[in-house]
Order: C-alpha cells, then sequence, then structure tokens
C-alpha cells in the first residue's frame, strides 16, 4: 500500500493561520466597533432618521404650531402688535421649513411638501383670484403658485398698509388662516410617519443599490439641492439655469421672500433661508445630531473608505458657501455664489457618490 509522508508541522502551521485569520475577521466586524461598517449602515441609518431627520421635522412642526397661535392673535386683534409677533412666527416657521424641504423623500415627498410650500415666486393674480372667490384647494398642483410661505411673504410684506389690507377684506384674513391651519397639519403628518413604520423601514432598507435609504436619501437631497437651492434660490434670479445650459435673464425679483426683501429694503432674510438651507445638507452629510453632534454620516464613510481628502474638499466646500453667503448682501451680483453652490453637485456626483457605489440615479451630466 502506498503512503503519503504527512508534514505535521506545515498542517498545524496552516490551521494557526486559519484560526489567526478567522479572530481577524470577526474583530473587525464587531458591532460595537466604533467605525462603520462597509456593508451594514445600521448605524448611520439610524443616526440618520433619529438625529437628522425627525429632529427636522419636528422643529418645523413646533414653529408651525406656533404660527399657528401667532395667526389666532392677529385674527383676534388685527392690530401692529399682533402683526409684529406674526411676522416673527412666519419668519421662524420658514426657516425651520428649509430643512424639512431637504428631506424630499419617502413621506415628504409624498406629501408634496415642497410644491405646496414654497414655489417661488407667486402668482399675485392667482392668489387674489382665489381669495376674492374662496375657491382654494391648498393640495392641487393649480394653486401651486399661490401656495405656502411665498403667499404669506406677500401678504404679511406686500401691501403698503397690512393691516388696512386685512381689514378692508374679511375673506383675506380667511384665507390665511386656512393656509397656515393647512401648513400646520402637514407637518403633523410628517412627524407621524418619519415616527411609524417608516422609521423602522428606512434603517432596515440597508445596502447602496437604487432604491436603498441611502441610495434615496442621497439622491433626492441632492436633486432638491440642485432644483430648489442652485436653481430656484440662486441660478434664476442670476440668470443661471443649470451649469450646462445657456444664460437666462436675469430676474432679481424672482427671489425668496421678495416682498419681505422689498419691505427690509435688504435681502438679509432671503440669504438666511439660503444659509439654513445649506446648513441641513452639511447635517445630512456629517449625520450632525440635533445636539450638535458629530456621528455617524457620510463623511464617516469616505474615511472608513480612506478618502479622507475627499471628504476634507467636501467640507471646504460647504466653508466655501457660506463664505460666499457671509460675504455679500444680495442674491444678485457676479456668479460666485452660483458656483461655489454649483461645486458641491460636482463633488458629490464625481467622488462621493461613486466611492460609495451609489448610482446617480437622475443621470444629469452636471456633476464635471
Amino acid at each position: 500500500m502506498f503512503r503519503r509522508n504527512i508534514n505535521w508541522y506545515v498542517v498545524y502551521s496552516l490551521i494557526a493561520i486559519i484560526i489567526t485569520s478567522v479572530m481577524f475577521t470577526a474583530c473587525n466586524n464587531d458591532p460595537d466597533d466604533d467605525g462603520p461598517s462597509e456593508t451594514d449602515f445600521t448605524d448611520l441609518l439610524s443616526n440618520q432618521v433619529n438625529e437628522v431627520i425627525i429632529p427636522s421635522m419636528e422643529t418645523y412642526q413646533d414653529k408651525m404650531s406656533d404660527f399657528v397661535t401667532a395667526v389666532n392673535g392677529f385674527a383676534s386683534s388685527v392690530d401692529e402688535a399682533n402683526l409684529a409677533n406674526l411676522r416673527s412666527a412666519y419668519q421662524a416657521a420658514y426657516l425651520a421649513y428649509q430643512a424639512t424641504a431637504v428631506h424630499n423623500y419617502f413621506a415628504t415627498a409624498n406629501q408634496a411638501l415642497v410644491t405646496t410650500t414654497n414655489l417661488f415666486p407667486i402668482d399675485l393674480a392667482l392668489l387674489e383670484n382665489l381669495i376674492e372667490t374662496e375657491s382654494y384647494n391648498f393640495n392641487t398642483s393649480a394653486q401651486e403658485r399661490a401656495n405656502g410661505f411665498p403667499a404669506i411673504d406677500y401678504m404679511l410684506y406686500g401691501p403698503q398698509d397690512v393691516i388696512a389690507y386685512f381689514n378692508e377684506d374679511s375673506k383675506r384674513l380667511a384665507f390665511l388662516e386656512a393656509l397656515v391651519s393647512d401648513m400646520k397639519s402637514k407637518s403633523d403628518v410628517l412627524v407621524n410617519q418619519w415616527n411609524g413604520n417608516l422609521k423602522t423601514n428606512f434603517v432596515e432598507n440597508g445596502g447602496t443599490s437604487l432604491g436603498s435609504s441611502i441610495s434615496v436619501q442621497l439622491n433626492e437631497s441632492l436633486v432638491y439641492y440642485e432644483v430648489h437651492v442652485r436653481e430656484n434660490k440662486v441660478g434664476i434670479p442670476i440668470g443661471r439655469l443649470g451649469p450646462n445650459d445657456s444664460p437666462i435673464p436675469a430676474d432679481p425679483t424672482k427671489i425668496e421672500a421678495y416682498y419681505q426683501s422689498l419691505y427690509d429694503g435688504n435681502e438679509n432674510f432671503t440669504m438666511a433661508l439660503l444659509r439654513a438651507s445649506i446648513e441641513e445638507m452639511e447635517d445630512l452629510y456629517l449625520g450632525e445630531t440635533s445636539t450638535g453632534t458629530d456621528d455617524q454620516g457620510y463623511d464617516d464613510l469616505l474615511i472608513a473608505r480612506e478618502q479622507s481628502s475627499i471628504d476634507e474638499d467636501i467640507k471646504a466646500q460647504y466653508i466655501a458657501i457660506y463664505n460666499q453667503i457671509s460675504n455679500r448682501t444680495s442674491i444678485s451680483g457676479d456668479d460666485a455664489l452660483y458656483e461655489s453652490v454649483q461645486a458641491l453637485v460636482t463633488w458629490y456626483k464625481s467622488d462621493l457618490f461613486p466611492i460609495l457605489n451609489v448610482q446617480d440615479a437622475d443621470g444629469a451630466n452636471d456633476g464635471d
């Protein structure tokens, strides 16, 4: 019989190598490890929904509740003191809305929050017709250009004498009360839905393929940023509509909070609204919690993939945008603010998405 000569030293060595490899792998996948996993995104998604998304919804709900109270106070006595309170509550709610709108996916998109709350400029003739005929429906596309905060912006700042404007026609106050009540109801629905089954589904919908929570969150927040921040807030007023499109006629009247800017004689509040939207995009990227703690975010995924330089470039771009906002008093002017806002799109589409293996769902070639 043929006998094999077994080298037991080699066998023991191989076994030792295998055991060491298994132990090393187990340690690297320890769920208690502080670093993010490249395949398990539970911590990131939990932090996003619990500390970024839901707090923005709840803050907006709180500010809308204060807004309703202010409207009721104004309705009980249309005077200058109550008007001042009303304007203050309006501004606080409008600022809080900016963060909520960035999360324009799942429940937020289904509630059509953006299209029913902040499409500007308004159609003034349509607004006046809706008020006069009392035929308003705040959830129909036919009223999109006479709805939400832009309509309120006109009502609180557009008329030469706001007190007289409301006293002359009770239908105007009725419209304002109904509009703000509807906006508050929508904020309630959003908080309930994000705190319901959607929260669990969001966390469990892992991976980075199309339809995953990461893919949806990154893609839809960036689409919102491109359309409603880059273009609507900045590009259209200065005559830019997409980085690869031909210039369009500039129209500085097409800014956010236009009537307040006329009333105040400056665009400070317009600039504050822009900054608030950028800040929420950054909070989403960093995974920054409601208490200001830097927790699991997309920056951590880059760092885990040894892409710290890309992370630093993205963070530097946010700083560059803030500097542009701080160094100007108006949306109009040169293209520097627009180019700075656009550069973030480039970093996301050319670097962040590919590194995380997230497909650019809109397919637009505007990240180069």
